[in-house]
């Protein structure tokens, strides 16, 4: 639910009453998250404290902008159209692309947009101020800049540069404002991702036909495939315990599955099967590493969401009343667990919106 009714001044005590009951239940009941604009909604990614939730909005004419959602419990504000410097309001329509947003500390969400002159650079926006600002200048590196993702400890955002080869990673130390460059090959590298401790780089690499996942320690560019072998292995991202858990049609004819490795060399261990992978997003792990949620790809089995544990010891079903459900993102509030995702009401729906629940209860 996204907004509650105000009583008017003649209501009795009792529907204070009833209404004080409400809003403090608030946290167990479902809500979609509003947004002033027509579009499909992608991409739900929380920020570390859970309080806040950016989303794409795909237009299908040739834009997709980024909002921002305030939560409390389960219940959304209205999304927020984030600003980018160069269009033509905050409102109103332009052709830019704004995507692939990542949360670092202090509720600062950081994301690609296309400027003016169609490149992809980085931007951060902290809900409440004004537009979004350029985190990167085209004197430091030119060229588009993509696939941001943040350290645990907000210090580093790593990213992709066209600048060279297919295009390369590179690190940004925030704190001094210096860039360092990790690789230089003629394959394309996406979907960089830090450990824990920000000491290393999980990434994809495109090697042939196919992707294989790598591992790079920083300091040394010492590098370890971490996943290889027949069809992709893409998407990482590492839990606080270390295991990286990656998105792999192994099995082939782009039947996607969740898969998790403990370390360089380590056999791969399974939790999903037959998963819908997302337009953009990673695998939707829990911020204490311990569950991975998913839906299916099978028209069959749509109507649903899951959660399995990482160590796959168990999996959760969350039935819903929707069909076609994707991408869903986990976020602890208060010791309560919510989940987003996407969906359509029904399959000749227009437009595929954005819903929050708190499953608190269906893990325990």
């Amino acid at each position: 639910m996204a907004g509650q009714g105000i009583p008017n001044g003649h209501a009795t005590r009792a529907s204070l009453v009833s209404l004080a009951l409400m809003v403090a239940s608030a946290s167990a009941m479902a809500g979609e998250v509003r947004y002033a604009s027509e579009g499909h909604a992608y991409n739900p990614v929380w920020s570390r404290d859970g309080k806040f939730l950016a989303f794409e909005v795909n237009h299908l004419a040739g834009n997709t902008d980024l909002f921002v959602s305030e939560v409390t419990g389960a219940i959304a504000k209205d999304g927020v159209k984030i600003a980018i410097p160069g269009a033509s309001s905050a409102y109103g329509g332009n052709n830019q692309v704004v995507v692939n947003p990542t949360w670092g500390t202090q509720n600062v969400v950081v994301f690609e947009a296309s400027n003016p002159a169609g490149q992809f650079r980085l931007y951060g926006y902290q809900p409440g101020g004004g537009a979004a600002s350029e985190m990167i200048s085209t004197a430091q590196v030119a060229g588009d800049l993509t696939f941001p993702s943040v350290s645990f400890d907000g210090r580093q955002i790593a990213f992709i540069a066209d600048a060279t080869g297919a295009g390369d990673i590179r690190v940004l130390a925030r704190t001094a404002n210096t860039l360092s460059q990790l690789t230089q090959t003629s394959a394309p590298e996406v979907f960089p991702t830090f450990s824990l401790d920000a000491q290393k780089v999980a990434f994809s690499r495109k090697t042939n036909s196919t992707e294989d996942l790598f591992e790079q320690v920083i300091t040394t560019k010492a590098e370890t495939t971490m996943a290889g072998g027949g069809g992709d292995q893409v998407r990482g991202i590492y839990n606080p315990q270390g295991n990286l858990i990656y998105f792999d049609d192994a099995r082939g004819d782009a039947i996607w599955d969740i898969a998790v490795i403990d370390a360089p060399g380590a056999t791969k261990r399974t939790v999903a099967k037959g998963v819908r992978l997302p337009l953009r997003g990673r695998p939707a792990v829990s911020p204490d590493g311990q569950w991975v949620a998913f839906t299916y790809d099978d028209p069959a089995k749509n109507t649903k969401v899951l959660l399995a544990r990482v160590d796959g010891s168990r999996t959760v079903e969350i039935g819903t009343s929707f069909t076609a459900c994707g991408e869903p993102a986990l976020t602890y509030q208060n010791g309560r667990m919510l989940l987003a995702f996407t969906a359509l009401p029904s399959s000749n729906s227009d437009w595929r919106f954005l819903q929050v629940e708190d499953i608190t209860a269906k893990i325990q």
